[in-house]
C-alpha cells in the first residue's frame, strides 16, 4: 500500500500566506496519488446521473457541461474537471 501522508514542506510551497500556486498543487496531487483510485466504485464510463452525483450538481448542470465541452462522461474527464475547478475546496490539515 502506498504511503499517502502529506509532505508538509511540499504543501507549504503550494500555499503561502498570500497566494495559492495552482500548478504546484496539481503537480503535488499527480505525484502523490499515482496508482490510487480517487473515485473508487465509480465506473470508467459514467451516466449523467453518475457524473451529477460525483460532482454534487444537478443532472441539468452535467448536461450543460457536456454540451459546452467542459466534461465528457468518463472518470478521467470528471477527475480532470475536479482538479481544475474544485482544488481550492480541499480541506487542509496543517
Amino acid at each position: 500500500m502506498k504511503n499517502t501522508r502529506v509532505n508538509k514542506k511540499k504543501l507549504h510551497l503550494i500555499i503561502t500566506d498570500s497566494e495559492f500556486d495552482e500548478e504546484a498543487a496539481k503537480k503535488f496531487l499527480f505525484d502523490n496519488y499515482k496508482g490510487i483510485d480517487l473515485l473508487p466504485g465509480i465506473p470508467e464510463k459514467l451516466t449523467e446521473n453518475d457524473a451529477a452525483f460525483v460532482l454534487n450538481v444537478s443532472q441539468q448542470t452535467v448536461e450543460r457541461l457536456c454540451e459546452d465541452g467542459e466534461i465528457q462522461l468518463s472518470k478521467k474527464s470528471i477527475l480532470n474537471y475536479i482538479f481544475r475547478h474544485f482544488l481550492y475546496l480541499a480541506p487542509l490539515d496543517l
